[in-house]
């Protein structure tokens, strides 16, 4: 269908993943995982359903920061997360939201669109490197523009996997790869959460943010399901924290759908401030970077709890 993804025999599938033929046969009967009455699997179907060995070079953490729900800063959460990772490890920032913040933050000059890469609508699927820039040391950048807004409806089957297609060729250069997703359900969140690891949830602590928590919650649950086993949850983060103001109540409101982070985002001047200068928020304000660093080192922490 125009994109490039090696089939694999039984015997190399189970190689790919891990496994004996015998313990891949069974799991593969037992998924019900496409090509298992064939005998000839896609690696990248392999890949929604066991955990990337090291050997095969898909060694990134890919986390998926999303809600449905508008406004509840999510670009602000992956920027600046983003940052702080990029401290200690090599880290690229997709942003998939056609509204592209993240991109105009940081470049002024016209990108390409990245539908121009990923071959949707029958268009031949391109390498995505070259639409990548950097923004600072370990630090990347893959830009949106408004054109990902016309990833709206699936004509192939393939088109919920275009995304992960895409970043496949990456994740043997990055340690973690951030997802700035849109603020909606569709098709460009469910490329995110399909090609996604983990799923970070922001919610804003100003008002009560549970619009929307339960549908969210449901699109992954049925993610998880049907497309990527390998999707974890790593939690909600309560963001544009002022104070106690129903923190108790809305932290008890968010458990029932998703774990919570100890680390609460606060809410700082800074932000804006970097954002508006179209600088890294460490040099605009340690104390507010202090704040994300507190985040990366819990998204670390919850990870490899996730793993062992």
């Amino acid at each position: 269908m125009g994109k490039s993804d090696s089939i694999l025999t039984e015997e190399g599938a189970a190689k790919f993943v891990g496994l004996s033929t015998e313990e891949f046969s069974a799991k593969a009967s037992a998924l019900k995982i496409p090509g298992w009455k064939s005998g000839e699997f896609k690696e990248s179907v392999l890949l929604k359903y066991f955990e990337p060995t090291l050997s095969d070079g898909f060694d990134s953490h890919v986390i998926a920061i999303s809600n449905q729900k508008g406004g509840e800063g999510k670009t602000t959460i992956s920027l600046y997360l983003a940052e702080a990772l990029a401290e200690n490890h090599k880290v690229l920032l997709i942003d998939w939201d056609p509204q592209a913040n993240a991109t105009q933050l940081f470049l002024k000059d016209d990108v390409p669109s990245v539908m121009d890469y990923l071959g949707y609508r029958g268009k031949k699927a391109k390498n995505i490197e070259p639409a990548i820039r950097t923004i600072s040391e370990n630090f990347d950048l893959l830009p949106s523009t408004l054109e990902l807004a016309n990833l709206t409806t699936p004509y192939e089957r393939d088109d919920f996997e275009l995304l992960n297609e895409a970043i496949l060729p990456l994740r043997s250069r990055y340690e973690y790869i951030i997802i700035d997703c849109p603020p909606s359900l569709g098709l460009i969140l469910e490329n995110a959460l399909i090609c996604a690891d983990y799923i970070l949830v922001p919610i804003q602590t100003r008002a009560f943010s549970l619009q929307g928590i339960r549908d969210l919650y449901e699109t992954i649950q049925k993610i998880q399901r049907k497309a990527n086993q390998r999707l974890k949850l790593l939690g909600a983060v309560l963001n544009q924290y002022e104070g106690q103001k129903a923190l108790a109540g809305l932290a008890e409101g968010v458990k029932k759908y998703f774990p919570v982070f100890e680390t609460v985002v606060q809410r700082r001047e800074a932000i804006p401030q970097a954002q508006a200068k179209m600088s890294l928020l460490a040099k605009i304000d340690l104390a507010t970077m202090k704040n994300f660093r507190e985040l990366a080192i819990e998204v670390k922490n919850k990870i490899d709890v996730q793993k062992n």
